[in-house]
């Protein structure tokens, strides 16, 4: 539909126009006209708005143009096995298939064994304020295919920052959140009923405040601009119904702005300047943009 037409709809062959003329036809014409440009106009905003709204709940887990750039983003099912049979993962289970990945070095063998989409999505950032778990397979169109649990988005590439210097990368999500440089890990962000701590664990205190949960600060790592590292980050739901996952960075000798409690108010981790919509501030981490994103490799 053409943005703006809205009463444009099409009438089955040899159906009569809508009447719109004052005082002809039968008592009412004209109401049962008006009545049925209203509806029209109704449908056709329908129309317009809902694929609106579900493209801008998709673009929180990235775009399907790899045109475009971005982080490669990978969705795998833990309740499935790669032939569609039920693997037998639980909630309780499900935190030791993750473990085991990062143990093993971020080995996607250990996520291969379970299904997952062929057709991946880009992102340019991972910033997602509370969300239903539900929007993740929406995002990939295989909504029927994968329900809202048990589930992990795996992303990756090769990324630089905007200018030499020490940085760390800090972030939560609900259920877990990790981030890998040249496949080792560097920050766990998460639930602390998902036992992680004997892979990660920050030297520091927790970080503000994100929903439901603090953000995590990860390990210092000299950076040099256009001198490329291998990124990967991994986000996960359990038990399906809330999710939120946030990813910042933080540059050593930097000064930043602080929250009510003195936490710095970080920028968010992106490969290219975007707008950042957060409609509920306390449905999603503090953050500020940053003055020039990281740039990406090929």
């Amino acid at each position: 539909m053409i943005p703006g037409r809205f009463c444009e709809l099409p009438r089955s062959r040899g159906a009569p126009a809508p009447c719109c003329s004052l005082g002809r036809g039968r008592p009412g014409s004209w109401f049962r006209g008006w009545r049925g440009r209203l509806l029209a106009f109704a449908l056709g905003l329908a129309g317009w708005v809902a694929p609106a709204l579900a493209q801008d709940t998709a673009s929180f887990f990235g775009h399907a143009e790899k045109e475009a750039g971005g982080l490669i983003a990978i969705i795998y099912d833990f309740k499935q096995t790669q032939a569609r049979q039920p693997s037998q993962v639980t909630p309780e289970t499900y935190p030791g298939i993750v473990k085991s990945f990062l143990q093993q070095g971020w080995d996607e063998q250990v996520l291969n064994r379970y299904f997952r989409i062929t057709r991946p999505l880009y992102s340019t950032q991972i910033f997602i304020p509370r969300i239903d778990a539900s929007a993740a397979p929406k995002a990939y169109g295989v909504e029927q295919v994968i329900k809202p649990s048990l589930w992990v988005i795996h992303y990756k590439g090769q990324v630089s920052p905007p200018e030499d210097g020490a940085y760390r990368f800090v972030g939560y999500a609900d259920d877990v959140l990790a981030v890998a440089v040249n496949n080792k890990t560097v920050c766990v962000g998460g639930r602390v009923d998902m036992h992680l701590d004997s892979i990660w664990k920050s030297s520091e205190k927790p970080g503000a405040f994100a929903f439901n949960g603090n953000l995590t600060y990860g390990d210092w790592l000299p950076l040099k601009k256009e001198q490329p590292i291998d990124l990967d980050v991994l986000v996960g739901e359990r038990p399906g119904g809330d999710f939120c996952a946030f990813l910042l960075y933080q540059k050593k000798g930097e000064q930043y702005a602080a929250d009510k409690q003195g936490n710095p108010i970080l920028p968010v981790f992106q490969l290219a300047p975007q707008p950042i919509a957060v409609k509920e501030p306390d449905k999603a981490a503090p953050f500020a943009v940053a003055t020039a994103p990281w740039q990406q490799h090929h």
